[in-house]
């Protein structure tokens, strides 16, 4: 299973005026602009469980989503606003979340009663209207889970706070303005994954997602099976995305090797499992492969993760304290790292491996 590199989604999306087409053609609602956002917010403001479903229909599946919407959104500073009767723009925050999310829902409605029956479907669904979701908070954050029992869920709690500490440990450059807080979700299903990042169940273990506006970790739930150490150190790989805002960097401005180089150095440095298998990634491609004469910007598989953490850990060991520097700027503002860095960072990695392919040579 790979760990995929952050989901950069900060672009208008062509979907949303063909919904909205679509959406005008439907039965008109009995909800005034603006009046059904001002009754979810007065519900939610005053603590009033029952008023919040009121607004959804009274059908199971309504009177579901009603209690979910509520339970998920009264603890997040949640708040509704409209743009018409059937869009609504609702943002929150959760405890540990880095800044404020925000979602736009196509409503579909009741059209005798105006009622909430389903919102469609539309990339960058949250967790929270895809069916039941627990909300369990941890020290360092909050965890949105569907499907877990009260001992997963606990596990899962316990991995977010030792990521989140992992990595407030090593400090990773870029993570100044950081409180050192994860949102974790773990979704029902890889549908259910995919409606959140709207990325293939079978392409990621894991990612960090930045289409809400603020970083959150979304687990691929086909990969609850895996060793808890594993687990493990993907949370402190993606942990390190949050921690650095890199999966909010619009694309292009950073260079991929310092962000998954980054994280895996990170996680290697915590987790001795991570570095010996990474090592060893890196003989096998040298034994099979010339030594490369550029850096990594595929990085499609383990191996190449393994490859860019080379590469990070080779700018640390030249550059010592002004290290961070040039990492900071290669996973927030590529442009400003010069070509003469570049050129002295490419030296550095592939002397590096030339070493080691003589040492793979030997086994």
């Amino acid at each position: 299973m790979v760990r995929c590199p952050p989901r950069r989604r900060l672009r208008l999306r062509a979907w949303s005026g063909a919904l909205l087409l679509v959406l005008a053609g439907c039965a008109p609602s009995q909800v005034p602009p603006g009046s059904l956002a001002d009754r979810l917010n007065s519900a939610l403001q005053q603590d009033q469980p029952q008023a919040f479903a009121d607004i959804f229909t009274t059908d199971k599946s309504g009177s579901a989503a009603g209690r979910e919407w509520f339970s998920v959104l009264s603890g997040a500073e949640a708040t509704f606003t409209q743009s018409d009767g059937q869009t609504l723009v609702v943002t929150a925050t959760m405890p540990g979340d880095r800044r404020q999310a925000t979602w736009t829902l196509h409503l579909e409605l009741e059209s005798a009663t105006g009622r909430v029956r389903a919102v469609a479907p539309t990339p960058d669904r949250p967790i929270w209207v895809l069916g039941a979701v627990d909300v369990t908070p941890a020290i360092h954050g909050t965890l949105l889970s569907s499907g877990l029992d009260a001992s997963e869920r606990r596990d899962w709690v316990e991995r977010l706070d030792r990521a989140a500490a992992a990595v407030a440990r090593s400090a990773p450059p870029g993570e100044a303005g950081w409180k050192g807080g994860l949102v974790v979700e773990v979704p029902a299903d890889g549908s259910d994954f995919q409606a959140i990042t709207d990325e293939l169940a079978n392409t990621a273990s894991s990612l960090t997602a930045c289409g809400t506006g603020t970083p959150r970790i979304v687990v691929n739930p086909m990969i609850l099976d895996q060793p808890a150490q594993w687990l493990d150190s993907t949370l402190v790989h993606e942990a390190v995305h949050v921690a650095t805002d890199s999966a909010c960097v619009p694309a292009g401005r950073s260079l991929t090797w310092a962000v998954e180089g980054l994280a895996e150095s990170v996680t290697a440095r915590n987790d001795p499992a991570t570095a010996t298998r990474n090592r060893g990634l890196v003989l096998a491609y040298l034994r099979d492969h010339p030594v490369p004469q550029a850096l990594p910007t595929q990085l499609e598989d383990l191996t190449g993760y393994a490859l860019a953490q080379l590469a990070v850990d080779q700018v640390r060991e030249k550059l010592g304290a002004k290290a961070d520097d040039l990492l900071d700027r290669a996973t927030h503002d590529s442009e400003a790292v010069t070509a003469e860095e570049l050129a002295r960072v490419t030296g550095w990695y592939t002397v590096r491996l030339s070493v080691l392919r003589r040492t793979a040579a030997t086994r």
